[in-house]
């Protein structure tokens, strides 16, 4: 009896499998960013408009910078209340020292949108519920920490080196910025995913 012979895939199916597969792979990220467009929009329009929710991260931002300059010993004030016109909005902010140097932190200083990022990444992730919830939020607050890390170390660098200060504020962080966004996830990305591996390669099978 002659056992039939697998057909041999062609070239072109072998590149369309791999180009399904490549899909498959980037559409949680295309997924994501679609989200992440959507949640900027949002905050945007809340923050020219209402300025309900959009002035959380900004004041995230100014007292947390505050609270990490005092456990550093570094000089820190919130010295009252500060203003930017955003189009023909005013827009009230606190006005903060760091180091004797005084910044006012606006939308853009809070990092809102690579929280906003964050959040897309952790949702469309291949985690269960309760791993995006303690993954997410240790993901938050880590990156709450590094941006108001920044935050101090800008005030440090304003006050001893004033002409590198739009540099490090303007360019350097934002390329960072999209390094640790990535960085962070990409990392806990693999820890969940090798976790998983070892649960599976555990998990006795069924004769």
């Amino acid at each position: 009896m002659n056992k039939s012979r697998k057909k041999k895939p062609s070239e072109k199916e072998i590149k369309a499998q791999k180009r399904k597969e490549l899909f498959k792979e980037l559409l949680p990220l295309i997924k994501a960013f679609g989200l992440w467009v959507i949640l900027v929009i949002i905050v945007a329009w809340d923050y020219t408009n209402r300025q309900w929710f959009s002035m959380l991260f900004v004041d995230l931002t100014t007292y947390l910078s505050y609270a990490l300059a005092k456990v550093m010993f570094i000089p820190a004030k919130i010295i009252g209340d500060g203003t930017g016109v955003v189009t023909t909005l005013v827009v009230n902010y606190k006005s903060i020292t760091i180091s004797n140097y005084p910044m006012i932190i606006e939308i853009e200083c809070s990092a809102y949108h690579a929280y906003l990022a964050m959040i897309a990444l952790v949702i469309f992730s291949k985690w269960s519920v309760k791993q995006k919830l303690a993954i997410g939020g240790t993901l938050f607050v880590t990156l709450a920490i590094i941006n108001s890390l920044r935050i101090v170390m800008l005030g440090v660098i304003g006050r001893k080196y004033p002409e590198v200060f739009n540099i490090m504020h303007d360019y350097i962080w934002n390329i960072l910025l999209v390094i640790i966004i990535w960085g962070l996830w990409e990392l806990a990305n693999r820890f969940m995913m090798r976790k998983k591996l070892v649960k599976t390669e555990e998990t006795p099978k069924n004769e």
